[in-house]
């Protein structure tokens, strides 16, 4: 099956079962990143793992190579979603480290290789979440980075990571007093979690335990004990609270999972 755009650029399906295979051939560009974005996202909604041959595909526009990031984390990210990309040239992969594109998407050189990345957690992978100004948030993000560490075998450092969120997100609710977005990452640093909130000012600070006034101060106790290390990031419209927890390194492979409507 081989789909065109109107700027000639041509996606082909090369492989329909699983894993799925598509070769890209043309230009990417800011002409043609549309289509690539919209056929990918489809296909990972569709089969378990994706690959992608690249090595008819050049580069009009480097961030156009974001699409594949993009459409990863459009089809719910890793482990939901599992695309690998392979067969770049030498301008073509030094694009893509150009923009760190291999951190989130494996590059492969060859299909061999490309089957067994698609089992692998990569480098780097991120969820985020909108979160209301809601009493009930602090026990969404709970919830929300408990299915995250099952996802991401992270199963030794959930309970931690749950609290740590569950602070953050109740700092923002109740200090902020604004809606939050709540980021959880894992890399070979460790699982980060952070939260943005949309209210300026006071950059909270850690206070002696013994101070008797009450502050977003008490609940950062919590996330210094539980954390590698935490710190602020001031916006023009809020800050993100953040924390770095220490986990284990990843499994090497991991089964895919069945995907109930998904066809093969």
């Amino acid at each position: 099956m081989t789909m065109s755009d109107a700027a000639g650029l041509k996606i082909e399906i090369v492989r329909q079962h699983e894993p799925c295979a598509v070769a890209l051939w043309g230009e990417l560009s800011l002409c043609t990143v549309g289509s690539v974005a919209k056929a990918l996202t489809k296909l990972l909604l569709n089969h378990d793992g994706v690959m992608v041959d690249l090595a008819h595909l050049r580069v009009g526009w480097t961030p156009a190579l974001q699409v594949f990031p993009t459409a990863l984390a459009s089809a719910g990210g890793w482990p939901s979603a599992r695309l690998v990309l392979f067969g770049a040239d030498e301008q073509m992969s030094t694009a893509l480290h150009g923009t760190r594109v291999p951190t989130t998407v494996p590059l492969a050189q060859g299909t061999r290789e490309a089957r067994a990345q698609l089992n692998r957690r990569p480098s780097r992978v991120t969820r985020s979440y909108e979160l209301a100004n809601d009493p009930s948030s602090p026990r969404r993000a709970r919830a929300l980075v408990r299915g995250v560490c099952s996802d991401w075998d992270l199963a030794a450092v959930a309970e931690r990571a749950m609290l740590v969120a569950s602070e953050l997100v109740t700092n923002a609710v109740q200090h902020a007093d604004t809606g939050c977005r709540l980021r959880i990452a894992v890399d070979d640093r460790g699982l980060h979690l952070a939260v943005r909130d949309f209210q300026p000012g006071q950059v909270p600070v850690l206070r002696p335990l013994d101070d008797g006034a009450a502050g977003s101060g008490d609940l950062l106790h919590v996330v210094a004990a539980m954390s590698r290390r935490w710190g602020v990031t001031p916006h023009d419209d809020g800050k993100s609270v953040w924390a770095v927890l220490p986990v284990s390194p990843p499994a090497s492979s991991r089964k895919p999972r069945n995907h109930p409507g998904r066809t093969g």
